[in-house]
């Protein structure tokens, strides 16, 4: 049977150290092929990563990326809809109205699946509404280096976004710890995930790790043993 990523991580003491860079791989793996057909996923996120705990007994694999409903192939400097991916797992980019994306929003939601299975908190940035998420995000990842993507890239800086940099400036200047949010109680996490966790999670798209670099990333050493 396969049971999915967001159910696992609520049942925190039931997926391992182990078991986090094992599946994370193989979603880094999915998404490297589906990125090598020129196409974007647009809604990463738990529910859509079926987890297949069996797969040894049955040769099935070890996980499966479903719902291509939002996926799109992609072509470079191409206008796309920001109105993609599900509000907790959406990237800066498209919360900022930035339509020039690329497979890094693809990224970003499994940075957002990472931090959520390591500080047992699922989902991770719980905004209530889009301009709420940007916020949840700005808490974490500051304003600083939001201005200087905003710069880097001519975003406009709307009323709401304004509105957004006035009220976390005075205290949200640059980034905070992950153990920050960690749930009571919760094993801290290992350095490396905590440093994957900073190379997938910033705000510059092209700062990001692409999926085939993330899965050089020491924190999958154990599992290519």
């Amino acid at each position: 049977t396969s049971s999915n990523v967001a159910n696992q991580s609520e049942m925190s003491p039931f997926l391992s150290d182990y078991e986090i860079r094992y599946y994370l791989y193989h979603l880094l793996l999915a998404l490297d092929k589906l990125h090598a057909q020129g196409m974007m996923h647009r809604d990463v996120k738990p529910r859509n990563v079926l987890i297949n705990r069996a797969h040894r007994k049955v040769r099935h694999p070890p996980l499966t990326l479903i719902d291509l409903g939002l996926a799109d192939f992609y072509v470079p400097q191409n206008a796309y809809n920001v109105r993609v991916a599900s509000r907790h797992y959406k990237s800066p980019e498209l919360l900022v109205g930035f339509e020039s994306y690329d497979y890094a929003l693809d990224i970003w939601g499994v940075g957002c699946i990472l931090a959520g299975l390591l500080c047992r908190r699922e989902p991770f940035f719980r905004g209530k509404d889009n301009i709420d998420q940007l916020g949840r995000i700005i808490s974490a990842l500051g304003t600083n280096d939001l201005l200087v993507y905003l710069q880097k890239y001519n975003i406009p800086h709307t009323e709401s976004l304004q509105d957004l940099l006035a009220k976390y400036q005075p205290h949200h200047q640059v980034r905070q710890p992950w153990l920050r949010w960690m749930a009571e109680g919760v094993q801290r996490p290992s350095r490396d995930g905590l440093d994957l966790l900073d190379r997938l999670l910033v705000y510059d798209h092209e700062k990001r790790l692409t999926a085939r670099q993330a899965m050089q990333h020491p924190f999958f050493d154990v599992v290519k043993e």
